[in-house]
């Protein structure tokens, strides 16, 4: 029965790929706009970015200050999953957070300029097909696929290896066609509301946790995610160090904790809210993190952070250029409590 389940998938796995391959056929390859971005004549923006991760969505806001800096006068939309589209709530470099639901909406609001920001390693047919649809005179992103049938203005794929908030800086730089700040200076970004911060600082306190309490987020997809019993120890070689432990966590790893007996002054922090969860997080001392959505926010928020790079390219996402983040890479293993706790203990002791 597996053996017949098996081969009706790859079946269907395989009609679908020729369905699509004769789909593009028929789609022409589209010819380059007639003149360069004109910044005057570019006065509504559209950027889209087509999955719903977190980290993906903060990555993008150096190019969105980039975009305001390039187009101080535009107004800038951005199209996204609504998963994290909290992330963006009081930036002031989006004028407007786009559900895709509204995609059939776009032609009619009189976009110059489109950016698509799906990663370049792999193409995005909605990411390509909503900015399209955007109908705007300019449109940019990666050369990847079948992208250039979508796209006006392709940009040939990086060779080197780049960070992932230079890569998506780059497509407004080409749009730019001017120096703009340096790549040196990009920054993820994380604005806050009136009285969020505040609100996060009491949470905090009625956590039992103070200032110097450590954050260990213990969730992760799939071979990134290690061991429990890795983190509580962790947490107490930082009791030994008079330091709180808050513990963080998603309903995978939750399950996990439910019949664990945790190290005394580490506490497991409830579930909530995108901003709710930045503004408790905030005040946090350090953060030790493997690469997850968090890693980013922790970034956005300028807290100190041990990153844990195990199955994934710390050139591309980590944070060791810049200050108060170490990255820590084991390729195809995880970190061992020996090589973690020196990093974090050292950081700490700054």
């Amino acid at each position: 029965m597996g053996y017949l389940k098996g081969l009706a998938k790859r079946a269907e796995e395989s009609g679908k790929a020729y369905l699509r391959s004769q789909f593009f056929r028929f789609l022409p390859v589209l010819p380059p706009p007639k003149t360069p971005v004109d910044v005057k004549a570019v006065s509504r923006i559209l950027a889209v970015r087509s999955d719903a991760r977190l980290g993906n969505i903060l990555l993008l806001t150096p190019a969105l200050r980039l975009i305001k800096e390039a187009f101080p006068s535009a107004q800038t939309d951005i199209l996204m999953p609504q998963a994290y589209a909290a992330a963006l709530k009081f930036n002031p470099c989006v004028s407007r957070v786009l559900s895709p639901k509204e995609w059939p909406l776009l032609r009619f609001f009189g976009y110059d300029l489109a950016f698509d920001f799906s990663s370049y390693h792999a193409f995005s047919l909605s990411g390509a097909l909503w900015s399209a649809w955007s109908g705007a005179r300019w449109r940019l992103g990666y050369q990847r696929g079948e992208s250039d049938r979508f796209i006006n203005m392709p940009v040939l794929c990086p060779r080197e290896k780049f960070h992932e908030t230079v890569n998506l800086a780059r497509l407004v730089r080409e749009a730019a066609g001017r120096p703009l700040r340096p790549d040196s200076d990009l920054r993820l970004e994380w604005h806050w509301g009136p009285g969020e911060k505040e609100e996060g600082e009491k949470f905090w306190r009625n956590q039992g946790l103070d200032q110097e309490s450590v954050a260990l987020f213990i969730g992760a997809r799939d071979q990134k995610r290690l061991p429990l019993a890795w983190f509580l120890e962790i947490a107490s070689l930082l009791r030994a160090q008079g330091r709180k432990t808050a513990l963080l966590a998603g309903p995978a790893e939750r399950r996990l904790i439910e019949n664990v007996s945790l190290p005394v002054e580490t506490v497991l922090l409830p579930e909530m809210p995108l901003r709710k969860f930045a503004a408790a997080l905030s005040n946090a001392r350090a953060v030790l993190t493997a690469d997850t959505g968090p890693m980013h926010l922790c970034v956005s928020l300028n807290i100190p952070t041990v990153e844990l790079f195990s199955h994934s390219e710390p050139w591309r996402f980590g944070y060791s250029h810049w200050p108060s983040h170490r990255v820590i890479e084991t390729p195809g293993r995880w970190a061992e409590v020996g090589e973690v706790w020196p990093v974090l203990s050292g950081l700490l002791n700054r």
